[in-house]
């Protein structure tokens, strides 16, 4: 009989323990109003794997994808997608195998859908992370932003593999998804990944890297991504997608590289062509650039000045009012409003493009090059440190849409949060929705101090006020009420906080004659 026991025990065991076709990892991306890509690694094969959604953590009223399969071919990740979905709305996902649900906590991941239309919404940004266990993980998963955008070095594995495409997809698994604080972000917060060189095929590595074919394969395989329009297998990874009245374009800058060209012809073509539509159809541009547009290294734009001044001419010449550029590469901070952003001949371009500089998520410090007006670079002190940015799209629908810059730094202790640097601007839109004509003019002269504070602060404004409305909101733009008391005196709003938690906010105060508009940061 204790024999019979022992091994009724010894079968149970075996057959719970590999009953259930568990997920090891998991990410989201192509984030739309309507759809969701994920991605999945799993212990075993299965011709049965979909995708299982519900607004209730519970996953009660499941919505499930098509039928999937996975095997060893694509290293045990498979690539799901599921559409139909609500705009505007916060669903849970997880993967069922063989009619079994995987639901334990750490194999459950959520999103919000894009709402339709035009809305103001918050990202996060960044590149160069050296250590996916970082607290910077954790720092931007607590400001639950749409997505992420990352501008390359996701790892520093630098793979470079002929014939073994897995040397490309385990450094995936090895260097970030298998790490607690950047799995945990990924199954929260959808990813939007353009790579650079160490997570391409090496350092400075370019389109003659041996690597490249299953570098670009291996992106496919394992990335959650929108449409590529360079098509699949051995092709560039450039994207391009539409978030509210921005266009977000992202450029390949390393496996299209030869030369004297970061981009080539056939990328060239297709950014100028999507620079062009976007002008056309009123939105504002956010190119996402892995290296420094106004850098001065030999390995970002400061290298390929001819190419540079290419692009700077056709800006000029397409009439290319409203973008913004984000880069990563140096391992810094920094904010330039666009004013040494301009390579055309002779600088004659009569618009501003502003540049984001975010980097290191976690890597030494470097400076590459070129002018930020913004308080100069911030350099990633050390490998204990780690810095991220943060922009928002604030978009009532009106002529006017205004980004703020954010740059972030933080170390290995919780919650411990710094904001470095900060930049707002705003752009009018050539004309604005049918209907609409709220245009808010934000007035760049207040000023707001303490900066960040714990109980209370000044705003200072260019005016007498007199009856305004005010308004304290979060970050999400939701106004916080009840929580703080303010008295006026002249020109000074004096404001004293009551409840509210460590976060960014934002002061509003309109007048007659002006909007006011400034972010605090309130600390622990």
């Amino acid at each position: 009989m204790k024999y019979l026991q022992l091994f009724l025990f010894s079968f149970v065991f075996h057959f719970a323990a590999f009953s259930t076709n568990e997920v090891r990892y998991m990410w989201s991306g192509g984030l739309t109003d309507s759809s969701i890509n994920v991605n999945a690694k799993l212990t075993d094969s299965s011709s049965t794997v979909r995708l299982m959604l519900s607004t209730s953590q519970n996953f009660t009223s499941p919505l499930f994808s098509g039928f999937y399969h996975v095997d060893s071919t694509t290293n045990m990740m498979v690539a799901m997608t599921i559409s139909g979905l609500n705009a505007g709305t916060k669903y849970y996902y997880g993967v069922e195998s063989n009619g079994i649900a995987d639901t334990s906590a750490d194999d459950v991941g959520s999103f919000t859908t894009l709402q339709q239309g035009n809305f103001s919404f918050y990202f996060v940004t960044g590149s160069c992370c050296v250590n996916s266990d970082h607290m910077v993980y954790e720092a931007m998963r607590s400001i639950h932003p749409l997505f992420f955008t990352c501008m390359g070095d996701l790892h520093y594995g630098d793979p470079n593999a002929a014939t073994d495409i897995n040397v490309h997809r385990n450094m995936y698994d090895s260097l970030v998804l298998s790490k607690a604080r950047a799995a945990a972000f990924f199954r929260e917060v959808p990813i939007d990944y353009i790579w650079d060189d160490h997570d391409f095929s090496g350092n400075n590595s370019d389109s003659t890297a041996a690597g490249k074919a299953n570098a670009r394969q291996a992106y496919r395989d394992y990335v959650p991504h929108y449409p590529l329009p360079a098509g699949n297998g051995n092709a560039a990874i450039y994207h391009a997608f539409t978030i509210g009245r921005v266009r977000f374009i992202l450029t390949d800058l390393r496996s299209d590289r030869h030369g004297a060209s970061m981009l080539g012809t056939v990328q060239k073509n297709w950014f100028e062509n999507e620079c062009v539509a976007a002008r056309d159809s009123n939105q504002v541009i956010a190119w996402i650039s892995s290296t420094t547009w106004n850098g001065a290294h030999i390995d970002n734009w400061g290298g390929y000045p001819a190419e540079r001044e290419e692009l700077a001419n056709f800006f000029r010449d397409s009439l290319i009012e409203n973008m913004f550029i984000i880069c990563g590469d140096a391992h810094m901070l920094g904010i330039d409003d666009g004013t040494n952003g301009d390579f055309s001949t002779v600088t004659a371009n009569p618009n501003k493009y502003p540049i984001f500089n975010a980097a290191a998520l976690n890597q030494n410090g470097s400076y590459k090059g070129g002018t930020f007006n913004q308080g100069g670079a911030f350099p990633n002190p050390s490998l204990a440190y780690g810095q991220f940015g943060l922009v928002q799209v604030l978009d009532s629908g009106g002529a006017a849409i205004c980004i703020n810059f954010f740059g972030f730094r933080t170390d290995n202790i919780p919650n411990a949060i710094t904001l470095i640097d900060h930049y707002t601007f705003c752009r009018q839109m050539v004309t604005a929705p049918s209907g609409i004509n709220t245009v808010r003019n934000y007035s760049a002269s207040s000023i707001l101090y303490p900066n960040p504070t714990r109980e209370n602060f000044t705003l200072t404004t260019n005016e007498t006020l007199h009856n305004p409305v005010i308004t304290i909101s979060d970050i999400s733009g939701r106004e916080v009420k009840q929580e703080y008391d303010y008295s006026i005196e002249g020109a000074d709003i004096h404001f004293t906080l009551k409840k509210l938690s460590p976060g960014i906010y934002f002061v509003n105060v309109k007048t007659e004659h002006s909007v006011y508009q400034k972010e605090f940061v309130i600390t622990q």
